[in-house]
């Protein structure tokens, strides 16, 4: 038997986080909620939420956010790591909902609920 479950990393605050929560609850009750803004990115577990995005690693970034801009970096040419170590020194930089769908407690593969209907592309086979 299948052992799924998801983490959502969730910002309370974001209409689209909050949605796709609600879009997720209605098709699964296993699943966590990691409060990114309130308490600290585990960088490991992270890490390989990225890795398994379905989308370019570096779109988990918010680029339009006045901090991003100020730093004068070109996100494309970010490796997961650097990633990885900007988003949890500058958590509000982290694109949400990002959602990770988890087989047998391994990442398999991740979204950012933006549409909130992308929760869908999580129960695909």
């Amino acid at each position: 038997m299948k052992n799924i479950s998801y983490c959502v990393y969730h910002n309370p605050m974001c209409s689209k986080s909050r949605q796709s929560l609600e879009l997720l609850n209605k098709r699964t009750n296993n699943f966590y909620i990691i409060e990114y803004l309130k308490v600290k990115i585990n960088d490991q577990a992270f890490k390989k939420s990225i890795q398994c995005l379905i989308l370019p690693y570096y779109d988990i970034i918010r680029d339009q956010n006045i901090i991003f801009k100020n730093m004068n970096i070109d996100k494309i040419t970010l490796t997961i790591d650097q990633i990885t170590n900007l988003i949890i020194e500058n958590p509000i930089l982290l694109q949400r909902p990002l959602i990770t769908k988890y087989k047998n407690k391994q990442a398999i593969k991740s979204i950012i609920g933006r549409p909130p209907e992308k929760i869908n592309l999580l129960f695909d086979n």
